[in-house]
């Protein structure tokens, strides 16, 4: 078993990730005809540091304009923060932000960006793993659309196959329903590489903003890390301004889904911190008392599941609207 482990996980983090590098550099190459701004990458981290080292060691590797790294800590156990202080010295132009408490991605992301000097904010998970020509072909996108607040890269799992490649989203009388584009296809397939288009939403693990809209359409910490992807990005739409994916911009997600099975052992902490249905079930309801509908993330199950009830609209509604619930 430890064994077909070890060979899975040289599969994902190094033959399909040479493959995905190479089909960038042949497919993905571009050339910005100038080079006269500044991008911010953000990053926030807690624990996991093996994935925070790999992810900023490709960013240096592959990142061909000007830009800076700020990484923001939430609180990482003391012993991979210092793994991580020690490797952070030895690259240029990134600040290291140390939090004392874990303020989740919203909070942390709204901390974070106060250290930033860039034109563009690129928030990037720390278990997200650039390609070549990523940046460039992001920046092309909002650089030649003036209404366009953000651009996001496809998403890939280290299989090859799609996480996202942009955002859908239905409207109905009660609902807001949010899916994933082109989820479950090969990257290359032929429909998923040219279908640039603008998305009602766009998810934020890797992600490209102008700065100058960011400060307009800030990410909302009361959303307290579960969907503020999914609201900021509708308010922008009310607004009158776009959001769009980009399928040349390859970045490989590392997701917890394919690590050792060991992984959920080390990283109890994390789990706990990411899945935690109190702070779910604050962020539903305050988008409900925002935007007057419910949530809902593909369907209504995989939403409200942890309720631990069988779900109705209307048992939804009165679990929205209650908030001395549990």
């Amino acid at each position: 078993m430890l064994l077909k482990e070890r060979n899975k996980q040289f599969v994902y983090r190094k033959i399909n990730k040479a493959f995905a590098d190479l089909y960038s550099k042949r497919k993905h190459r571009l050339k910005l005809p100038s080079n006269d701004f500044l991008v911010s990458i953000v990053m926030l981290s807690f624990n996991r540091v093996e994935d925070t080292m790999f992810a900023l060691r490709e960013i240096y590797e592959h990142t061909k304009v000007p830009f800076e790294v700020v990484v923001f800590d939430n609180s990482s156990d003391e012993d991979e923060l210092s793994i991580l202080r020690k490797f952070v010295r030895k690259y240029p132009k990134l600040k290291l932000i140390e939090s004392s408490v874990n303020l989740g991605c919203a909070k942390g992301r709204s901390e974070a960006i106060k250290y930033a000097k860039g034109d563009y904010l690129l928030f990037v998970d720390n278990d997200i793993i650039v390609t070549p020509y990523y940046l460039e072909n992001l920046l092309y996108v909002l650089q030649n659309n003036e209404k366009t607040v953000a651009v996001c890269s496809k998403v890939i799992f280290p299989d090859l196959t799609i996480q996202f490649n942009g955002g859908t989203m239905d409207e109905t009388e009660d609902y807001y329903i949010f899916n994933l584009l082109d989820s479950g296809k090969f990257f290359w397939q032929g429909d998923t590489v040219d279908n640039y288009q603008t998305c009602p939403w766009v998810p934020g693990g890797a992600t490209l903003w102008k700065s100058r809209y960011y400060k307009h359409f800030p990410i909302d910490p009361k959303m307290e890390g579960s969907f503020e992807d999914n609201e900021v990005c509708l308010r922008i739409n009310k607004a009158g301004y776009d959001l769009r994916n980009c399928p040349q911009s390859l970045v490989i997600h590392y997701h917890m889904n394919f690590k050792d099975v060991q992984f959920r052992d080390r990283e109890k902490r994390y789990i706990e911190g990411r899945y935690n249905n109190k702070r779910t079930g604050n962020a539903l309801r305050y988008f409900w008392k925002v935007h007057k509908k419910a949530f809902v993330f593909n369907v209504e199950e995989a939403t409200y599941g942890f309720l631990g009830l069988p779900l109705t609209k209307t048992k939804i509604i009165k679990y929205l609207k209650n908030k001395n619930d549990k």
